[in-house]
Order: structure tokens, then sequence, then C-alpha cells
């Protein structure tokens, strides 16, 4: 069969257990501090990837500094904060029965993938970025909030924007860092070192933010959640089939077969399968808000795209 047919169905399939991936997570965060569910997920990474760490040492050994450094700065932004504020914004979504909220303002991770590059890379920004950014904002606004004004108190629902945005924005700073890191590092190898580094650094976070808890006394259940995200929905499974997809997909393609994580998470959302306890009641403003943002981020992307293959003819 050909790989180019098959491959969308593997991007297809890693956006859909990303999407699931939530699910999962937020359970978690009933009875387990946020910290302390980050930390434990990449012990249950790492072991799982161990042995590509095993395989591949001789070669790790001769990692340079620099590229150290910057795998270093990847699993600080990346992997750390930029998951510490997802769950986090996941835990306090529970009190308003909102889960589409803190996980569709992930597709903004485009917008300061771009951002980046132009303050990184020197890309230059271009007019129609500008609007259609502008646009996908109004339209998390209006996934977030509806028509309702947003309160200078920043302790309710505004938090949770905060810390969504905060994750697309550490997830989007880590797609530019992993580029770098991947010209000198082979992805498997790179995704079980994020693990690794990401064990103290998270380990680090409990005792900053005082968010201990006792491991053995976890829940079976408990325990099989977190073998699924480090194993399948947010770990290794997810990520190595949507790069197998990846690598042989025309990124236009790609864009629309990422979709599949909104589809499910809205799915998910207004459904009896909200972690929530009760199917989401979703307003005409947040469809709106939804057409809105996932339209603006489509076109980002494409023409994104677009302006790298008129570089590379």
């Amino acid at each position: 069969m050909n790989k180019t047919n098959t491959a969308p169905y593997f991007i297809m399939a890693a956006a859909a257990l990303w999407a699931l991936d939530g699910l999962f997570r937020t359970q978690l965060t009933y009875s387990i501090p946020t910290t302390s569910i980050i930390f434990f997920e990449h012990v249950l990474g790492f072991i799982i990837l161990s042995p590509i760490i095993i395989k591949n040492f001789r070669w790790i050994k001769a990692i340079k500094t620099e590229t150290w450094k910057v795998i270093l700065l990847m699993t600080l932004v990346s992997t750390v904060l930029g998951t510490l504020f997802f769950t986090e914004a996941l835990a306090r979504s529970f009190a308003y029965n909102d889960y589409v909220t803190p996980i569709l303002l992930q597709k903004l991770q485009p917008i300061f993938v771009i951002i980046m590059s132009a303050i990184f890379l020197k890309e230059k920004l271009s007019v129609r970025f500008i609007f259609l950014a502008t646009t996908a904002l109004m339209g998390s606004y209006l996934i977030s909030f509806g028509t309702a004004p947003i309160s200078l108190s920043f302790d309710g629902k505004e938090i949770i924007y905060l810390l969504a945005i905060g994750a697309a924005f550490c997830w989007g700073t880590g797609t530019i860092l992993s580029k770098k890191v991947l010209d000198k590092v082979e992805f498997p190898t790179a995704t079980a070192l994020r693990f690794l580094l990401a064990i103290p650094i998270s380990f680090a976070f409990i005792f900053m933010l005082k968010q201990s808890y006792d491991f053995t006394q976890i829940a079976t259940g408990d325990f099989v959640r977190f073998l699924i995200i480090a194993g399948i929905t947010g770990g290794a499974g997810a990520l190595f089939l949507y790069y197998w997809g990846l690598q042989n997909t025309q990124a236009k393609i790609s864009t629309f077969a990422e979709l599949m994580f909104p589809v499910v998470s809205i799915l998910i959302a207004i459904t009896p399968l909200n972690p929530y306890g009760s199917p989401q009641q979703i307003s005409g403003p947040n469809i709106i808000g939804i057409i809105i943002l996932l339209a603006s981020i489509i076109l980002i992307t494409l023409e994104n795209h677009a302006q790298k293959n008129q570089v590379h003819d």
C-alpha cells in the first residue's frame, strides 16, 4: 500500500490520541496535584523509552554542550511548563464544566511558532498573518467567554484562558527549539532525552509549588491512566504515529488531518464522555468562536507552508 495514501491517517490517529489525552489527564487532577502528575507521567514515559537511550548511548555521549543547552531549555519550556499550564487549566475548568476552552486554545500554537520564527529566525510577519492572528484570538475569546466581558481580577475563567494560552505559547516555542535539536539529534533519541530531563525539572517544581504526593497510595485506576498518558495519548505512541505520518504527508494535507484533534475534543465535550460529569452546553457565540479560530489557524498554517515552499523553490 502506498505510504503517501495511508500516512495522513497516522496523523489523524495521533491527533485523536492527543484529544483523548485531556480526558485521562483531567481525571487525574481530581486527586493528584498538577506537578506530581507531570513528574510521574515522565518517569513512566522514560521507563518506556529507556531502550532508546541504551541503544544510542554512544551517540548521546557525543552530543555537544550547545545542543544539550537547547534540549534542556526545550524540556523546561515545552515538556514541563507547557504541560503544567495545560494540566492546571484542565483542573480549574472543572468548576465551569468547560472542557472545550483549554483543549481548543492549543490550536493557537501556529501563531506563536510564527512569532517565535520572526524573533529568532528573522522571518517577516505579513499583514495577512497579523490580521488572521488577531481574528484567531477573537475566536478564542468567544470560545472562552462568549459575549461576556473579561473581569480584571483574573481569578475565574480568565486564569483558565491565560493558562491555556500559556501552554500553547510554551508548546509553540518548543516547536522552534525542537527544530534546532532535530538538526543534531534523531527524533526518537531527542524524545527520550526530553522525558529523562523532565524528571528532575518537574521534581524541583513539586517542591517549589509544595505539591507533593505519595505515589505509594495511588489508586489502580489512576495508575492505568498514567500508563495510557505516558505510553499512548501524551507520550511515545502518539508522537511516533504523528512523525511517521508527517514524513510521508504534504504539509497542506497534514493541516487538515490534524483537525481530528478539535473534532474529537468537541465530541468528548458534548457527550457523556465529558470527564466533568455531564455534556457541555456550547452556546451560539462559542460555536462561532470555534469556526473562526479553526478557519484562521488553517489559513495561517497553509500560508506559512506556501511561503516556505516558495523560499525552497
